[in-house]
This record gives C-alpha cells, structure tokens and sequence, in this order.
C-alpha cells in the first residue's frame, strides 16, 4: 500500500472520529498534525486510533502512538504518519 492510499485511511477515520464527537467540523489534510490541531484528538484516542489503523492496515506499529515520534519528542504530520506505516508494511512483505 502506497503512502498516499495509507493517508487517505488515516483522514477518512479522522474524519469519522470527527463527526463523532459533537466538535464543528475541522479541515483534515496530510500536512495536519491531529495532537496539535484536532481539538477533540487526544493521546488517549491517538493510541486507541493507532490499534485500529494497525487493524486496518494490516500491520503492527511499533510505537503505542503512531501520531508521535518518542524518540525526538516530535508532534507527526499525517504525511509522516502515513510514511511511517508504510514503510512498517514494507518490511513486513
């Protein structure tokens, strides 16, 4: 799976999680940074979200938390995001 068919994923379950909440309604693209400019995207729901984007995708993430790099303390684009899984995928095949 190519990065960009990864970042329409991760936009179309942001989006859904977005709906879902009961927030106006926020522009998603692959330059957003969901820790830092979704209002309703917490680190609880960005680990709960990585589990399921894993499930989806097919593959195993091997951070917690696919929206934030732990190893320089860096807030992830969905670009990024999508770059990351990608590349987890290509190992795995």
């Amino acid at each position: 799976m190519t990065s960009a068919e990864i970042e329409k994923i991760i936009i179309e379950t942001l989006t859904t999680l977005q709906a879902g909440c009961g927030e106006p309604p926020q522009s998603i693209s692959s330059a957003t940074k969901p820790l830092d400019e979704l209002g309703f995207f917490d680190s609880l729901l960005a680990i709960e979200t990585t589990l399921s984007l894993e499930q989806k995708l097919k593959c195993k993430c091997p951070d917690d938390n696919a929206f934030f790099d732990k190893d320089n303390g860096k807030i992830l684009a969905i670009a990024e995001i999508a770059a990351r899984f990608a590349k987890i995928q290509g190992k795995a095949a």
